[in-house]
């Protein structure tokens, strides 16, 4: 690479959260030292239309149907996009590639290695995932957010998962534990997939707490706008303090004045628990890909930074047992928080990009 020339970056991600907030943190980071930087992602990408860190967001959807069918639409889909990726590098030339997992990631990343461009992938779960495990072989390195992954070869490096930047600005805020007779925040975030469960268990289990508990309980859920009615209905008949909506813009302020949240266990959401250290109630999606979650929830419990409640173990009469202990022991939650706190890795953003940059020798120095 010319000393004049500057490299320009391509990265490729799935269109879940758990995959476009890591990489949308990468672009940020990448364009702060002038760096340009392209987006190949599927249709859910266009919520990130905006964002003023790519100079161009290419949408490719993949398509995935019923089982059969739904199979060889899917392989046709990835020939395809494969080869208008390789028409896409012929216009934009990028220097080097970066996959953050998931479907749509596949084509921009074999293009890149069939023409001779090097790729970098980012694993943000605790196990590599399939479309990451294919590719590994062929990329130069793999940059994960845990020090032990599954499925990893030795060719890795910890480089921490990226959060966004609001939340990044916690990193740095103190927990302040509720004592007895004090507002106790409760957050619930069921993440992008199967918070069915919170909607349907939560409410149940708030409902009939102690009424000295229900008095403290200032509650902020997550819910999926096709179950809104049924949540707020189930809420209905008690006086607790509520508010539910299918997405919370202002995440940044409810997690710095969370006393404890529920959640999911993928691996944005745990990364960002970490960088806020906020203890947690984990439940792991049963159907995630390569039981991934699970494995993301047990390296936090392990830490004594949460607790973890398989989906099958998540009752009202379980939640309600656990509730009323954590919120009767605010020593109990000081010390998770202080757990959780430790296995932050707010220098993600700066650690990826650094891996990135040394594979084509490009030297980040000076922010724009």
């Amino acid at each position: 690479m010319r000393q004049s020339q500057k490299p320009t970056y391509l990265l490729a991600s799935g269109g879940t959260g758990g995959h476009l907030f890591p990489a949308l943190s990468l672009g940020e980071e990448l364009k702060d030292y002038g760096r340009k930087v392209y987006l190949v992602t599927d249709n859910r990408g266009q919520a990130l239309n905006n964002a003023s860190c790519f100079e161009e967001i290419f949408i490719r959807p993949i398509k995935r149907r019923a089982p059969i069918i739904g199979r060889l639409m899917l392989y046709l889909s990835l020939f395809w996009h494969t080869l208008y990726c390789y028409w896409l590098y012929r216009k934009l030339k990028p220097t080097i590639v970066i996959g953050f997992g998931g479907y749509p990631s596949l084509p921009p990343l074999l293009a890149a290695q069939l023409s001779g461009i090097p790729t970098v992938i980012h694993e943000q779960n605790a196990v590599l995932g399939k479309a990451n495990r294919l590719l590994s072989k062929r990329a130069f390195c793999i940059a994960t957010s845990f020090p032990e992954t599954r499925g990893a070869n030795s060719n890795s490096v910890c480089t921490g998962n990226p959060v966004r930047p609001e939340i990044l600005a916690l990193k740095n805020s103190p927990y302040t534990p509720s004592q007895s007779n004090d507002p106790f925040h409760l957050l619930i975030i069921g993440g992008s997939q199967g918070a069915r469960i919170f909607s349907e268990t939560v409410p149940q289990t708030l409902i009939n707490l102690p009424l000295e508990l229900q008095r403290r309980l200032k509650i902020k859920q997550q819910c999926r706008p096709e179950y809104l009615a049924q949540t707020k209905a189930a809420y209905r008949q008690s006086l607790l303090d509520v508010d539910i909506q299918p997405f919370f813009k202002n995440m940044d302020e409810l997690y710095a004045s969370s006393h404890l949240v529920i959640a999911r266990s993928g691996a944005s959401t745990v990364a960002e628990l970490a960088v806020v250290g906020k203890p947690a109630l984990l439940v792991p999606y049963a159907a995630s890909l390569e039981g991934d979650q699970w494995y993301n929830a047990q390296i936090y419990a392990k830490a004594g930074a949460a607790w973890v409640l398989r989906e099958k173990s998540f009752t009202p009469s379980t939640l309600s047992e656990q509730l009323i202990i954590l919120m009767s022991n605010p020593e109990k939650l000081t010390k998770a928080a202080k757990a959780m706190r430790e296995l932050a890795q707010p220098e993600a953003s700066t650690n990826l990009a650094n891996t990135i940059a040394q594979v084509i020798g490009d030297l980040l120095t000076v922010k724009m």
